[in-house]
């Protein structure tokens, strides 16, 4: 594609106008619509003011081998959807650059997945589950450590947000920066976990639906297969099961508080572990809504505190970007640019972090 090409196409994809750009970069609107038309050529400075404003590396415009812009999946888009976005691909290469300036890459990759097959269907769903808690090493109560073995074991970008709607989240798959996920910081813990596992589907699942350059919109039924994949990676059936007999009444019912009790152990909603339980005890949809429907009145009168809000960045991303620092790869500048924060709070932060040698052998 030409640099007019990709100019138009990195100004459509974070959602811009040409007035609205002209007003960021300070770059007339008629000068950008003749770059866009190919009757004018941009100066390199002007081209990174248009990268900035993009949110895009300055190479996507001349390099042949850069990728086109980098599309995101989303589930129930926010109204910024276009301006959200493009900040969070930006934070996934920013992410990768700090990888490579350090040396330092996740040990492992997400593991292959066999979905070659013609059908995919809820027991495929419910497989894929079973065999990703497996082959992550998630253990009964997955919950717990997701988050951290996503991150940590098979780097994948986990990023947070204020996206507004409940239930908005969003993941990205590309050869320059790998796989990431984009939640929704006002969230609970118990709900982000839900939509972390939601999106590790589509991760998963990402050639088998067609999540392409330029096809990247989840159907509906693709949807209602991660979440039933989401519900079986966190809930698995023995353990939920064992739990739910342990609390069960001698009448064979169980008591809400005790149900959320078992909700707890595995980091879930109430709502999620009524849902898990009508495919283990077959109930109709109808009673599952009227017990669900109890459980919101209970949960309004008991319901769980968590006043933390997760950071946008991940702590991996902050401690490589500190360490790269460190080594002279990257500039205070970029130091705070990385970290979205002034130069006086970088050296402040600096000043906070001091380094400590822990000896490897007894004396």
């Amino acid at each position: 594609m030409s640099i007019s090409g990709r100019l138009k196409q990195a100004r459509e994809f974070a959602g811009y106008t040409l007035e609205k750009v002209a007003a960021f970069t300070g770059i007339d609107d008629s000068c950008i619509n003749s770059y866009e038309r190919g009757r004018a050529e941009p100066k390199f400075a002007q081209l990174s003011k248009l990268a900035e404003a993009y949110r895009v590396p300055i190479s996507f415009f001349f390099e042949q081998s850069a990728e086109g812009v980098q599309l995101v999946l989303w589930r129930n888009r926010p109204d910024n959807e276009s301006q959200i976005g493009a900040e969070f691909i930006q934070l996934c290469r920013q992410y990768r650059q700090i990888e490579q300036w350090a040396g330092d890459f996740p040990s492992r990759q997400l593991p292959p997945i066999d979905l070659s097959g013609e059908r995919f269907g809820y027991s495929e769903a419910e497989s894929l589950a079973n065999d990703a808690r497996r082959n992550l090493g998630l253990g009964d109560r997955p919950g717990e450590s997701l988050s951290t073995v996503l991150e940590e074991v098979y780097g994948v970008k986990i990023f947070y947000m204020d996206l507004g709607i409940l239930g908005t989240a969003a993941c990205a798959k590309s050869k320059l920066f790998g796989e990431a996920i984009l939640l929704n910081s006002q969230c609970c813990r118990w709900r982000r976990n839900h939509d972390l596992a939601h999106e590790l589907f589509h991760l998963l699942t990402w050639e088998r639906f067609g999540h392409t350059q330029g096809v990247c919109e989840p159907n509906p039924q693709e949807e209602k297969f991660a979440t039933c994949f989401a519900g079986n990676l966190l809930l698995p059936y023995d353990t939920v099961k064992d739990a739910l007999n342990k609390v069960s009444e001698s009448s064979g019912g169980i008591a809400l508080s005790r149900l959320d009790s078992v909700a707890r152990q595995f980091d879930v909603s109430l709502e999620s572990l009524l849902w898990r339980m009508q495919f283990i005890y077959h109930w109709k949809d109808e009673q599952t809504r009227t017990y669900i429907d109890e459980a919101k009145e209970y949960v309004k009168q008991t319901e769980r505190k968590d006043e933390f809000r997760p950071p946008l960045y991940p702590e991996r991303y902050r401690a490589l970007a500190i360490q790269v620092f460190r080594k002279g790869e990257m500039s205070l500048g970029q130091l705070a640019k990385y970290l979205h924060i002034s130069r006086k709070e970088a050296q402040q932060y600096l000043c906070r972090d001091v380094d400590y040698e822990i000896p490897t052998s007894v004396a």
